[in-house]
């Protein structure tokens, strides 16, 4: 028996302990690389948004436990003492207790627990709603950094290129075979070349620089952001079998109404206080000369109209209103969702035809013509005007690759945010 129990004492020993490390293994990962398997994890383990929508539901815990009670109040206990003489008999000690306890007749206790459980159920649906915000900004901010390090290494092959090109161009004018002016407009190319790579290292130290900031890290802190520029997978299978008029299961839209009940069981709670709780009472004392008196009592507050007493009136109507506004705006989410949804299935499309268009054979033989035009220049194949007209097409083409590929990643995070794709789970 002893030896089965210590089995079982370390078998949990070593699961809290295995636990520990992943746990510290996780955080580890973090502080050092993000990858689409880490980075919603990560995102979601930084993010205050979320943890101020956690630390809602614990205030929404707490009200409902402050509405369990079965009892309005507690008991109250009354003792009083006095002594009592008269003519020609010696003092009496009188002595009064009276226990009374207030008891709710109406039902109050029942609507504040259904607002309480509705208000639990509207923050716990703020809590996903909030989540899968974060995880869409952290793909964004990890697919900006992604595409600025990309356009990095193109702006860097661009800058080689158009160089190259250049100086082929200044030696054949300085041979006289071409224009002054062509070999200063080949210079202005690549000095523009170089200004868009410059433009892209800022833009990628910004993109690494929020990310980090949006993963509660220092913004200069060194971190290896890995991964490809390629859409979320799955987002357009799980998008196309949403139908647009199927809202009333998303998060935002079950927050909304879930206030909507919750205002409306507060105005509920409102209207069953007026009727007035009931204090029942038992009493004892010793009256009198020695008089003994036992006995029971009831007694109930006298409602009197508003304004002179309080009916509650005030507070019915603004629960009321609160709970057809909640109510209005989940309408207006509703509405808001289908449009979002359609919008995004028709930009994703666009999105993806353009993709195709930019096929990588097609850049690849963009690539070996641009890096081909400095020869052709340098062996008199090729004008220097008609190469420096090549060259722009060229370089433009592979730019709209570029960025077209960029789109579709962004893309796929509005399309998944808009069909309700749980971003939250991490990467499928």
């Amino acid at each position: 028996m002893k030896r089965t129990r210590c089995i079982a004492v370390a078998a949990v020993a070593m699961a809290c302990l295995s636990l520990s490390v992943e746990a510290r293994a996780g955080s580890s990962t973090c502080s050092t690389t993000l990858t689409r398997a880490n980075l919603i994890r990560c995102a979601l383990d930084a993010s205050l948004a979320s943890k101020a929508e956690r630390q809602g539901l614990e205030a929404a815990k707490g009200r409902q436990e402050a509405a369990s009670p079965v009892l309005p109040s507690n008991p109250v206990l009354a003792l009083s003492g006095a002594r009592r003489e008269a003519a020609g008999q010696g003092p009496v000690f009188n002595w009064y207790a009276t226990l009374s306890q207030e008891i709710e007749i109406a039902g109050q206790r029942g609507a504040r627990r259904r607002a309480a459980d509705a208000e639990r159920e509207a923050q716990e649906k703020a809590i996903a709603v909030t989540d899968r915000e974060v995880a869409a900004a952290a793909w964004r901010a990890y697919f900006e950094v992604i595409a600025a390090r990309e356009e990095v290494r193109l702006g860097e092959m661009l800058e080689a290129l158009t160089g190259k090109v250049a100086v082929a161009t200044r030696a054949a004018a300085d041979k006289g075979l071409v224009s002054g002016i062509d070999a200063d407009v080949a210079d202005v190319a690549h000095a523009l070349r170089v200004q868009e790579r410059l433009r892209a290292a800022r833009r990628e130290e910004q993109a690494k620089a929020a990310l980090l900031s949006s993963m509660g890290f220092e913004p200069r802190r060194e971190l290896s952001v890995e991964g490809e520029l390629v859409p979320i997978a799955g987002v357009e299978a799980f998008a196309a079998k949403q139908d647009p008029r199927a809202v009333d299961d998303r998060p935002e839209v079950q927050a909304l109404e879930a206030s909507g009940r919750a205002y409306e069981a507060r105005a509920s709670m409102y209207r069953r206080a007026r009727v007035p709780n009931a204090t029942v009472s038992v009493f004892a004392q010793n009256d009198g000369f020695n008089e003994r008196v036992f006995g029971v009592g009831l007694s109930l507050p006298i409602p009197l109209p508003q304004p002179v007493g309080r009916t509650f009136a005030g507070e019915i109507a603004e629960s009321e209103a609160l709970s057809r506004r909640s109510q209005t705006e989940a309408d207006r989410t509703r509405r808001a969702l289908r449009l979002d949804l359609t919008n995004a299935l028709a930009a994703y499309a666009s999105l993806r035809a353009q993709n195709e268009l930019f096929a990588a054979d097609r850049l690849g033989r963009a690539e070996q013509s641009l890096r081909a035009i400095a020869s052709e220049i340098e062996a008199g194949r090729l004008g220097a005007r008609d190469a420096l007209v090549s060259q722009q097409a060229l370089v433009d083409l592979l730019r709209a690759g570029f960025e077209t590929r960029k789109n579709l990643a962004l893309g796929s995070v509005d399309l998944a945010l808009a069909s309700g794709f749980p971003l939250e789970r991490g990467a499928p």
